[in-house]
């Protein structure tokens, strides 16, 4: 047990007095001191300044974050209630959190801390820029409710978990950079994760990913992005699949319509030419080119119908109905047709019958002629 103690005082005297191994973390969000100190937490804590290597490789963060608008950053350096300022002291009566020390290494003070003994004081660290570096380094105080940016220093000792990943992927760890792992996942989407101060996992630039769902398919209508996020998919602009307006929603889309327009028309109008169930796809996926959809007027009123996938009544019912018409027409033809038949068969009888009639009048008339002949003959 005594071994074991003696050990974790050990590496916490090499965190606190700065181990070659120590790094440092630039922090631009605001926080007050205590809301700092946790953020550091428990693979870190506020920097103490201790070595002038270690003064030059805070300099070296600061510049490399790359933002000289932050002039002043919270350091672990405190004066609880009950205790005073004392001017001629080299740290004026303040401490190092981290082995609550007053080992000063000759640093200046901007301005001397306020004068109290009852107020709680918390140490900052104030810096200038020139053009190429970080320069005039001094200590000075505030209010430990007041935000700043802070610097954190961890020690590379303190090993951060393997982190947890859901999903069928392939894990690089970089040489010399045990804080640092690269995600391939099986689909082909990359991510780089960085550990953070706490000992937890965050997508590079996010520190509020949830790596351990990277690898997995987004829900339908969503997206995997840079930050490891799924995000809605836009399909209104990705595919334009309306006729008139596209109204995006969450997870889906609405299609738009003129107020006096037939419904049945007015929705998707082809099949969308992008994969919009693409769910699991590079980072890079966001850059594509974007097709906008026709805008209605500002003075029609727009009727919003779901989307559908296609109303087989709508395509039925025509087709019936011009059948039926068809029928009608053909059943009224063939009765004109067949009337005008029998008004000819009629006529062709009457027409018939009228030259039989005739003919037998023709036969009687001569054959009346031929017997008043013979009796002439007769007499003769």
């Amino acid at each position: 047990m005594e071994l074991w103690t003696g050990l974790y005082l050990m590496g916490f005297l090499n965190m606190a007095f700065g181990s070659p191994e120590a790094s440092y973390s630039i922090h631009l969000n605001k926080l007050s001191f205590e809301d700092a100190q946790n953020h550091c937490r428990p693979g870190g804590f506020l920097t103490n300044l201790t070595r002038e290597a270690e003064i030059a490789a805070i300099q070296k963060a600061i510049w490399e974050k790359n933002n000289k608008t932050a002039t002043s950053f919270w350091i672990g350096l405190k004066k609880n209630k009950g205790q005073c300022v004392h001017q001629t002291k080299p740290l004026k009566g303040f401490r190092w959190t981290a082995s609550d020390s007053e080992y000063s290494h000759g640093f200046k003070w901007k301005e001397d801390p306020m004068g109290t003994c009852t107020d709680e004081r918390c140490g900052l660290l104030w810096v200038e820029y020139s053009d190429s570096e970080t320069k005039n380094i001094a200590l000075g105080d505030a209010s430990c409710k007041q935000k700043y940016p802070f610097i954190c220093k961890r020690n590379f000792a303190v090993p951060c978990p393997s982190p947890s990943i859901l999903g069928t992927h392939d894990i690089i760890i970089p040489q010399n950079d045990p804080y640092t792992r690269h995600i391939i996942c099986s689909s082909g989407a990359k991510f780089t994760l960085k550990c953070s101060n706490n000992l937890v996992w965050n997508v590079e630039g996010d520190e509020n990913s949830d790596v351990s769902q990277l690898c997995l398919q987004c829900e339908s209508g969503y997206r995997r992005v840079a930050s490891g996020n799924c995000v809605d998919i836009n399909e209104c602009e990705l595919a334009n699949p309306c006729k008139h307006t596209c109204q995006n929603t969450d997870g889906s889309y609405k299609c738009k319509c003129p107020y006096n327009e037939d419904s049945d028309v007015c929705g998707e109008s082809t099949t969308p030419t992008t994969d919009l169930e693409n769910n699991d796809v590079h980072p890079t996926y966001l850059d594509v080119n974007k097709n906008q959809p026709n805008p209605v007027s500002r003075n029609e009123t727009a009727v919003e119908i779901e989307e559908q996938d296609g109303d087989v009544s709508n395509i039925v019912v025509p087709v019936i109905i011009a059948l039926l018409i068809f029928v009608v027409l053909l059943v009224i033809v063939a009765a004109i047709v067949k009337g005008c038949l029998r008004r000819r068969t009629v006529k062709l009888a009457q027409k018939k019958a009228e030259a039989v009639a005739l003919n037998g009048s023709n036969s009687m008339e001569n054959g009346n002629e031929n017997k008043h002949q013979s009796e002439r003959d007769c007499k003769l």
